[in-house]
């Protein structure tokens, strides 16, 4: 038997000291290179560490999303923890656990074609830290708490940091929407704010990036579920991205630009992707969420219950008897706006403030394109809703768009007072009908003021 040589020796004559190899170990130790002990049903390690444990090639490498696997602690303040399995001390596991996810992370990046995306900016350049393991805490504890609704809150927090463990495209889209949520809860640091704002908008390009490409190609069923996490979180993200603080430099008053209404755009997108990743399909873990997302309420499309719409609405609209979806851009908004009026933006009724996003017809959003006066003027209406609610991803397009297009409207009508009266319409009044809905005809001088825009009346002396 050769004798034992000192760890530290240098030089030709240095050998290895020869141990049994194990070959049937689990597939989470062969990915890590450790000896795995071979325990059934599963390895010390593995339980140690809080991870399923696989040993028949079915369970994938360092999957995460077994039950009772990769708990972590959500109470604030607080450091990792796992279970079950004996606890290590919250440095060396924390930094074991980053050493697992970002070996997984680049072994389901090795699988994506090289000239998709440059290997400087992904690949096995990119390595997940400490740093973005507390971001991804604060994704689990706080940011994911803040979008979708109060019942698919538990989904979210459960199925999306699991999956964003073994498909990068969602890990980085993860942690561009928690440090744009960060950004967002620093504004009075704008060093800080700028700073976490810079790190957001990397981790987003490389994200759509990758995601594009996935879907350029015939997508596999292990991707599905990621596509719709991943598409739901780039719609949060691209509509509380919002460039300009100035109200003057936002749009509709900037020059035009081809990305203009992208946040609005893409909700076109992400019925390409609903129809692509199918979370209703039996396999999904959003499977008993999406129902509520792809049934919109039976007033959304079918009531023509024109009650609910005061009178100078109506007028404003070309709403009659003989309006419809159809026939009047204009129709379904203001169904959707009116049921609005009493409502405040919270977790158990965003859904019905954003039917007016997912809902809109080709015919009114090309008229916001052009800056119709009368479509700009709903949309005002709507971001003003939504200022006032408390979702941190609405409420800083809805404050500064939303100024923008009162500004647009003052300049176009030729005086303050217009825009005012319109916007205030809803919002400021306490006199309401029998529908609890705000009816006063003191507003028609100021709503013929805008048919005047459209050329619809030669009536209104605009002095």
């Amino acid at each position: 038997m050769p004798a034992a040589t000192s760890r530290f020796q240098d030089g030709p004559d240095r050998k290895r000291r020869a141990h049994a190899k194990s070959r049937k170990g689990c597939a989470n130790c062969k990915l890590r290179r450790v000896k795995c002990d071979e325990a059934r049903p599963q390895c010390r390690r593995c339980t140690s560490y809080g991870v399923s444990c696989g040993y028949d090639g079915t369970q994938p490498s360092l999957d995460l999303t077994a039950k009772g696997s990769f708990q972590v602690e959500l109470s604030s303040g607080s450091q990792t923890r796992f279970g079950p399995g004996p606890q290590a001390s919250s440095i060396s596991t924390d930094k074991t656990l980053v050493t697992m996810i970002n070996q997984s992370l680049h072994a389901e990046a090795a699988k994506i074609p090289i000239d998709s995306v440059q290997e400087h900016e992904y690949g096995m350049s990119w390595n997940f830290t400490a740093t973005d393991l507390e971001a991804v805490h604060r994704f689990a504890n706080r940011t994911v708490l803040t979008i979708g609704t109060a019942r698919t809150f538990p989904t979210y927090q459960d199925c999306m940091v699991r999956l964003a463990f073994a498909h990068p495209f969602l890990m980085h889209m993860v942690l561009s929407l928690t440090l744009l949520h960060d950004a967002y809860l620093t504004w009075h640091l704008p060093d800080l704010s700028a700073a976490h704002t810079h790190t957001s908008l990397q981790h987003w390009s490389i994200a759509t990036k990758v995601f594009n490409d996935i879907l350029s190609r015939p997508v596999a069923n292990a991707h599905r579920d990621p596509i719709w996490a991943t598409g739901a979180l780039l719609g949060a993200t691209v509509f509380a991205y919002v460039e300009p603080t100035d109200a003057n430099e936002a749009w509709p008053l900037k020059p035009s630009d081809p990305c203009d209404l992208d946040w609005l755009k893409l909700s076109e997108g992400k019925k390409a992707i609903w129809e692509v990743a199918n979370p209703l399909r039996p396999d999904s873990v959003f499977r008993s969420v999406a129902s509520d997302l792809k049934m919109a309420p039976r007033w959304v499309v079918e009531d023509q219950d024109l009650s609910y719409l005061p009178l100078g609405l109506l007028q404003l609209f070309n709403i009659g008897p003989d309006s419809t979806i159809e026939n009047n851009p204009y129709h379904l908004p203001a169904l959707i706006l009116a049921r609005l009026q009493n409502l405040t933006p919270n977790p158990d009724n965003i859904l019905d403030f954003l039917y007016f996003m997912g809902h809109m017809t080709h015919k009114f959003r090309n008229l916001l394109e052009i800056k119709d006066p009368r479509a700009l003027w709903m949309l005002g209406w709507w971001f003003k809703k939504l200022e006032h609610g408390d979702l941190w991803w609405l409420t800083r397009r809805a404050k500064v768009e939303g100024r923008a297009i009162q500004i647009w409207l003052d300049r176009r009508l030729g005086r303050e007072q217009g825009t005012r009266g319109l916007l205030g319409w809803f919002l400021d009044r306490s006199e309401t009908d029998a529908t609890g809905l705000v009816v006063d005809d003191s507003m028609l001088p100021v709503l013929t003021c805008f048919y005047i825009d459209s050329g619809l009346s030669p009536d209104c002396n605009m002095q």
